[in-house]
């Protein structure tokens, strides 16, 4: 139950960090039954007391909650089953979820900031439910305890990363949980949670605990003050942090008279509430004497911040670097998107887009275009008597030709087959004319190397041009108007250039 599940910790594009050994408690056997048994609709406490009774160590753990001030039963209970007829179904299985996110905190000093922050919330939940009145006290106190599991899951990955971030004040915990490419706790947390059968509400409480506004549902606006008041002992500036306590718990109702005694609770119930973990914490300290240690606590700040700083100067040299990569990789794919890959000349849809481009621009301008349509002449006998590789000279050949002999701004490029076309703003017809029989002549006379020996072909010309007399404004009726001369040049002899009508 509390090993993370495989998406948990993958960011979106990103991989999961590398896994490094932790030390956690085994998870609790009675504890993992009592949780899976307790959402079963027949279930009765009896039988979950039976479990309870069955591990005497489990008992044990159970009657160290309940008895701790944090838990607030009010008096003290010294049998396992009549602390189970008093929890009932619900309490038994919130204090068995306790137990198992308990055993997940890994040992050593990481883990017991860990699992002292994690406590804290669960505290602070549950002395604000006890301010508001519509929450269950052990339901936000379970609820409190997990609003940090994403964090636990990223401790079982890797535990130093985890406890650098629980070192650092609440509030930015987020930011430095991207910075490291590592998905934010909230979010690990409530994916997690739902494994383990928590309620909605609950999720919805983890998933929603770092947002900005307060949430609408009660169990979320307890876990969303529960993050504020817990954060006042986390580091930052320490009056900043008390005011955004104090005012995250006026935010729920709470009397101002209220919400200072929940602070002044606080510590002290947070070191009582660990010994039902079987773990020891520090002693908490008060608001006031926070104060007083500020410097200390801006220095270990600053610490943390520095290897922050670092990190995120690696991370804008690695966005830079991925900048220019990703700039040539798109810079490739448009050319590719955009290019004949045989003769490096433009494809028929950019050659269309060219024209659009082109010919808007001379009907504004009252200027002169033409488009000229070459096709070279019995180009299936080339293929048929030498092979595609030397009708692929040929073409090629072509590409070079057109390259060559037009001007700066004309645009040539191959639209499919053995049919090339090339735009020519600023010509009239007889311009394009002229221009198309310079490369008919260049083709001509061109020597092909090919696999049976030199190679020579021709080429067939249809020229349509538009503006002066012409009141042609469309790409089609310009591109017909250039294929019909060109079936007149083929049907007159081949090897020629005809001028539209």
């Amino acid at each position: 139950m509390a090993t993370p599940p495989a998406s948990a910790l993958r960011q979106p594009g990103g991989a999961k960090r590398a896994a490094v050994a932790t030390k956690s408690k085994p998870l609790s056997l009675v504890a993992t039954q009592i949780v899976e048994k307790a959402v079963k609709e027949d279930v009765t406490v009896a039988a979950l007391s039976l479990l309870a009774s069955g591990d005497p160590g489990f008992a044990a753990r159970v009657l160290s909650i309940v008895n701790s001030a944090a838990y607030g039963m009010g008096r003290n209970i010294s049998e396992i089953g009549r602390a189970c007829a008093m929890l009932g179904v619900r309490g038994l299985r919130n204090i068995a979820l306790s137990l198992v996110l308990g055993d997940m905190v890994p040992t050593g000093q990481d883990g017991t900031v860990l699992l002292t922050i994690s406590i804290r919330r669960a505290v602070a939940a549950r002395l604000l439910a006890g301010a508001v009145g519509n929450v269950a006290l052990d339901d936000a106190f379970t609820m409190g305890l997990f609003m940090e599991l994403g964090l636990l899951c990223h401790a079982r990955v890797d535990l130093a990363a985890a406890g650098q971030i629980a070192r650092m004040p609440a509030a930015h915990r987020p930011v430095v949980e991207r910075t490291f490419g590592i998905v934010e706790h909230a979010q690990v947390g409530a994916e997690l949670g739902r494994t383990m059968h928590l309620a909605e509400e609950v999720l919805a409480a983890v998933l929603h605990h770092h947002d900005a506004e307060l949430p609408a549902a009660p169990l979320a606006r307890i876990a969303w003050a529960a993050e504020r008041v817990a954060g006042a002992w986390e580091g930052g500036d320490v009056a900043r942090v008390r005011d955004d306590a104090l005012a995250a718990i006026l935010a729920l109702g709470v009397s101002a008279e209220a919400a200072d005694g929940i602070l002044r609770e606080l510590p002290g119930l947070v070191t009582s509430a660990a010994s039902g973990f079987d773990r020891a914490i520090d002693v908490q300290a008060d608001l006031e004497r926070l104060a007083s240690d500020a410097h200390a606590q801006l220095v270990e700040l600053n610490n943390g911040y520095e290897q922050l700083v670092r990190r995120l100067e690696s991370l804008l040299k690695e966005k830079d670097a991925l900048a220019v990569e990703l700039g040539r990789a798109n810079a490739e794919l448009e050319s590719l998107a955009t290019t004949d890959a045989l003769t490096g000349l433009l494809n028929k849809r950019a050659f269309t887009q060219a024209l659009q481009r082109d010919l808007a621009r001379a009907v504004r301008a009252g200027s002169a275009i033409a488009v000229l349509v070459m096709d070279i002449d019995f180009f299936k006998a080339v293929n048929d008597t030498f092979g595609h590789p030397a009708g692929d000279a040929v073409l090629a050949k072509v590409g070079d030709i057109l390259r060559a002999g037009v001007r700066t701004g004309d645009v040539p490029a191959r639209c499919g087959g053995e049919e090339f076309m090339v735009i020519l703003p600023g010509s009239d017809g007889e311009g394009a004319r002229k221009l198309a029989d310079r490369l008919r002549v260049a083709l001509e006379s061109a020597v092909i190397p090919g696999p049976k020996g030199p190679m020579r072909v021709t080429a067939s010309f249809g020229v349509s041009h538009a503006g002066g007399a012409t009141s042609i404004t469309s790409c089609e009726e310009l591109i017909a108007r250039a294929d019909a001369a060109l079936y007149e040049a083929k049907r007159s002899g081949r090897n020629r250039v005809v001028i539209a009508k």
